[in-house]
């Protein structure tokens, strides 16, 4: 199959079903039909109450994982019409008909790419991981198969994002929000289960972590083998992860020294130690910032950092579509084993906001809050995952695994009663509990904890 063919594939309207009737004058390609599907429904908003580097922030200027996912999606946009009028067109590989259609398509995935990430983000996925290390090995496998404590052990928001979109989304039926493979393609960025993936040292990028639970094996399954995939990253993928690199790591430092947690002088000193190919021409910007903040007292740190970003994520953006242009036939097998922007003239630039990050991580205001939604996610896991595997966790009757029972959403218990067909009846309600407590707004989690332990009522 030749790369016009490939993006036939890649640029389909195929789902799981078919779609809903829409009006006669209806103008959109099929994944500005995603993006209306997705962008007034809860999930998405729940974004905007979940940590994207500052958990809990009262400052409205902080970056959420909903104003994240908005950056990721406009770059990601961007990023696909200059791949479609810069390499695709002049390739032949996409027709006239077709232009528009990445660029939308990039704008889902920059959507949905955070979709299922749990409360406090990535230190939330390891209390989840922790909890259920530990619960195994203190009460035993309950009879689940190694791939199947594999997934909880090894839980993952963007696993945990394709179940959301095309299962856990409940809207009559069980194909979640029945978006096109392609959309549900471009968050699967290691597409291999719980034990075929997470291997250390890795030597296939597809096998770095993992890409579905085993519920969602099949749907995963049939989307490989629509888009010709063979179990390999879809091209969409290695796009919407170097958009994302592009808008968190230019991101961040932005929100640092809005808070004081950093100086323009510190983003000088880690830049001049870690830059290589690009350390002329980002050391001289940043040099006329500082000479543009002491001439000008209306242009503060918060304002040139902002100019800087720009700076920064502009040759980002052109070294990624360099790079896309000379690695495209392997990136069109899902043969490249790197992302985009480490293989880059702008692998640098990437590596200095690597380091700049850290510092902002290690800040006690940060560090404070993220532990305290690490005990509260592994607390919430505690208390329900030993209620869920009684005969009494169920919604009928008064006691105490029902009330907990109930406590759970009525869209998860749709899902569990029936949607779900897993016949592993204790993998199913291990996951029912992992669904609503990932689920979650940092907010909510907090406050249920502290409700169901008396701490505040």
């Amino acid at each position: 199959m030749n790369n016009k063919e490939k993006w036939k594939l890649l640029l389909s309207e195929k789902r799981f079903r078919d779609k809903s009737n829409t009006i006669d004058d209806d103008g959109r390609n099929p994944f500005e039909n995603d993006y209306g599907r997705l962008i007034s429904s809860a999930p998405i908003r729940r974004l905007q109450d979940k940590t994207q580097v500052f958990p809990l922030a009262q400052s409205d200027f902080i970056r959420t994982r909903l104003t994240h996912s908005l950056e990721v999606s406009y770059i990601g946009g961007s990023i696909g019409q200059s791949v479609e009028k810069k390499i695709l067109l002049e390739k032949g590989d996409i027709e006239e008909t077709e232009i528009g259609y990445l660029s939308s398509l990039l704008r889902v995935a920059g959507l949905i790419h955070d979709l299922g990430n749990p409360p406090f983000g990535h230190f939330g996925e390891e209390a989840v991981q922790k909890f259920f290390a530990d619960f195994f090995e203190e009460n035993g496998d309950f009879g689940l198969t190694n791939l199947e404590k594999a997934d909880f052990v090894n839980f993952d928001g963007n696993v945990q994002t394709f179940r959301i979109l095309s299962k856990l989304y409940y809207f009559g039926d069980n194909r979640g929000y029945n978006l096109t493979y392609s959309s549900l393609a471009s968050i699967i960025k290691y597409p291999s289960n719980s034990l075929d993936g997470n291997k250390d040292p890795w030597t296939e990028i597809a096998k770095k972590k993992f890409g579905y639970f085993v519920t969602e094996t099949e749907s995963y399954r049939q989307i490989s083998e629509y888009l010709r995939l063979n179990n390999k990253r879809s091209p969409i993928v290695y796009l919407i992860e170097a958009a994302d690199d592009i808008a968190y790591s230019a991101a961040d430092i932005e929100d640092g020294i809005k808070l004081g947690i950093m100086s323009i002088d510190d983003i000088v000193d880690i830049f001049g130690k870690n830059l290589e190919r690009n350390r002329d021409e980002i050391l001289r910007e940043l040099d006329s910032l500082k000479s543009l903040m002491a001439k000008n007292k209306s242009i503060d740190e918060s304002l040139a950092v902002q100019k800087f970003r720009i700076f920064t994520q502009r040759r980002m953006i052109e070294a990624v579509l360099n790079t896309f242009r000379d690695k495209y036939e392997d990136i069109m097998n899902g043969d490249l084993q790197s992302e985009i922007i480490d293989v880059s003239d702008a692998s640098d630039i990437r590596k200095a906001y690597k380091k700049l990050q850290y510092s902002i991580f290690d800040d006690k205001s940060i560090l404070k809050k993220e532990i305290a939604g690490w005990e509260a996610i592994y607390g919430l896991l505690d208390i329900f995952c030993n209620a869920c595997l009684k005969e009494t966790f169920k919604a009928s009757g008064n006691n105490y695994e029902a009330r907990l029972y109930k406590i759970i959403s009525s869209s998860h218990r749709t899902i569990f009663e029936k949607i779900e067909k897993y016949p592993n009846d204790t993998y199913r309600r291990l996951q029912l509990v992992t669904d609503f407590v990932t689920g979650m707004t940092d907010s909510y989690a907090i406050n249920l904890f502290q409700e169901l332990k008396g701490i505040k009522l």
